[in-house]
């Protein structure tokens, strides 16, 4: 079996490719739950950055027009910030708490 940075990269690939390919709120929920796999995991947020990067250019690669490329990024910015929801909110918790207040509040 794979280390859980290969398997995120597998995960995140396939479901970045779908959301790209037209995938709607449930593709979204994909990634937020990368995203929670991925902290927990230890795969931090520059390596989930990095790993949407090295994905989205090997997708556009095979994109057609700049047009195309323009929309993919749109959208792929889209499915990487809900990606690092999970890790915005671990973070703001942390901060709350450091902070002595109620998380949430």
């Amino acid at each position: 079996m794979g280390t859980p940075r290969a398997a995120f990269v597998r995960r995140y690939r396939a479901a970045l490719l779908d959301f790209l390919l037209g995938g709607g709120e449930q593709t979204l929920l994909r990634a937020r739950d990368l995203g929670r796999r991925a902290l927990t995991d230890g795969v931090g947020p520059a390596a989930v950055a990095e790993v949407h990067h090295r994905v989205l250019v090997a997708l556009l690669e095979a994109e057609r027009s700049i047009a195309g490329c323009a929309a993919s990024v749109r959208r792929g910015e889209q499915f990487l910030l809900a990606c690092l929801g999970p890790f915005d909110a671990a973070c703001r918790g942390y901060l709350d708490l450091m902070a002595g207040r109620t998380p949430g509040s």
